[in-house]
């Protein structure tokens, strides 16, 4: 029993940091939409992706289970750029 808890706590915190990290480089992609640096952080979002499903797969040893926690937290990370939009700004140099 105590291990099952463990294993859940180890899957919500994994997803938090997922759906989080997602949101975060999926803004800076937005923001930077006209840039090279775009293929950055697009790159890193595939990455950060990547990790997560590995890191699910060795904590749940059940690939199907995996993916569908890949999805569920997909669809919250777009559920939350649809909904809560994403963040614009402008850079501001460090010296002026």
């Amino acid at each position: 029993m105590k291990k099952i808890f463990i294993k859940c706590i180890e899957i919500f915190t994994e997803s938090i940091n997922y759906i989080i990290i997602s949101y975060a480089l999926s803004n800076m992609a937005m923001f930077f939409k006209t840039n090279l640096l775009y293929i950055l952080f697009f790159a890193s979002e595939i990455w950060v992706t990547g990790n997560y499903l590995k890191n699910i797969f060795s904590i749940t040893k059940i690939k199907l289970v995996s993916v569908v926690f890949l999805i569920i937290c997909f669809i919250i990370h777009i559920s939350m750029i649809y909904f809560t939009g994403y963040i614009s700004g402008t850079i501001i140099p460090f010296s002026e």
